[in-house]
């Protein structure tokens, strides 16, 4: 009995509304090489798994996108889905802890028959879900208000929260949660997952000036700011190329955009590509480019893309934002306005025009890297584990 008490002390079940991503996988190892017993509930089509010790159980539900009916759809049947597997697996081996990451923030309620039996429940807030869907749907202040209430209610539900920047915390503290719950994780990857991919040769094409912009498409994340910039550039850089990866709501649009200003030779299309290939693209590439618009969620933020291009050693172009300048200096990023095209060609020109200053942004970003990559952030994450479960 003693022995059972103790394994389920160290049993963990992370749950997200996402296939086993990056960042849910350096969370899942990591505490996995800590020494606790991990399970992850995601989406998926195979229904179990093991990778790395960690393992995986998929939920075939749909990440599709449009309309809000769509969206609210996908997300209760994923709750009921994922309150059934937690409430199985708990009642089979008990959890010590699970942690729930946002989006949807009602998710975490799923967890209610485990929490009720004495399992701990955490949240991790990848995204700040009123700003977010404020920004997405911009007349519908009363939907924006009980995202704010099933928000501050997820967080007082849960014993411990982590979010991905300062300016999140006290935008949840604004409203009402408590900061000694809160813990700044950053958005940062695990740098040992691109290592198995990297090519043994790398062969940056030098007749080309390539810039780089990989994940979502989407409106908010300044696609067509960066198409107009490349259209003000091309007779200035003509050997430029921008290489666009991934794929989302906003991608037909996009692709109108660079057909309608006939910049198919500037600006390419890649697809969603296998990850070993995003590798290679971000190993090859000059400068990587954020060009999200300023909005009240992408003040609060930080993009993954960001650190994926700091963990390749490249120099940035980024949205002048809040978050991001509270982190980052002049002297590191390049920053532009957002949403400006001409802000945006003029950085690009400058970043062409001068090698010295793209060298100098790559030395002076890996300084501050340094002290927020993973290894240092996987210390603030595994001590509330350690603090939450020590008894």
């Amino acid at each position: 009995m003693l022995d059972r008490k103790r394994k389920s002390n160290k049993r963990i079940c992370i749950v997200r509304h996402f296939d086993y991503e990056l960042l849910i996988r350096r969370e899942a190892e990591a505490l996995q090489e800590a020494g606790f017993d991990v399970d992850v509930v995601c989406l998926g089509q195979e229904s179990t798994g093991t990778i790395n010790g960690v393992r995986l159980h998929r939920i075939p539900s749909s990440r599709k996108k449009g309309s809000l009916s769509r969206y609210l759809f996908n997300y209760f049947s994923f709750f009921f889905l994922v309150a059934l597997k937690l409430t199985i697996l708990h009642l089979r081996r008990p959890f010590a802890c699970i942690q729930v990451n946002n989006m949807p923030d009602f998710l975490v309620f799923a967890t209610l028959i485990p929490r009720l039996l004495g399992c701990r429940v955490t949240m991790f807030m990848y995204e700040p879900t009123p700003e977010l869907w404020a920004t997405k749907y911009k007349d519908a202040p009363y939907l924006i208000r009980l995202l704010e209430i099933v928000e501050q209610l997820s967080l007082r539900y849960a014993h411990a929260v982590f979010t991905v920047t300062e300016q999140m915390k006290q935008n949840f503290a604004s409203r009402g949660t408590a900061t000694d719950k809160i813990n700044v994780v950053l958005n940062v990857p695990d740098g040992r997952f691109f290592k198995d991919h990297i090519p043994d040769e790398v062969n940056p094409d030098r007749e080309y000036f390539t810039l780089i912009c990989h994940g979502a498409i989407e409106e908010r994340y300044g696609h067509d700011t960066m198409v107009q910039a490349i259209d003000r550039l091309r007779s200035k850089i003509p050997n430029v190329r921008l290489h666009i990866l991934g794929r989302g709501s906003y991608l037909d649009e996009f692709l109108a955009q660079v057909k309608a200003a006939k910049l198919e030779d500037y600006v390419q299309y890649l697809g969603w590509v296998p990850f070993s290939h995003m590798v290679t693209e971000l190993c090859q590439a000059d400068v990587g480019i954020v060009a999200q618009k300023s909005s009240p969620y992408s003040n609060l933020v930080h993009t993954g893309k960001m650190y994926d291009y700091l963990a390749f050693g490249l120099p940035v172009l980024a949205s002048r934002l809040k978050a991001v300048e509270a982190y980052f200096d002049h002297d590191s990023l390049c920053f532009f306005e957002p949403g400006d095209p001409d802000s945006l060609a003029e950085g690009i020109l400058d970043l062409y025009t001068n090698p010295a200053k793209r060298r100098a942004l790559a030395e002076n970003s890996q300084r501050l890297y340094n002290q927020y990559k993973w290894e240092n952030q996987k210390e603030v994450y595994l001590s509330v584990y350690r603090t939450l479960l020590k008894g």
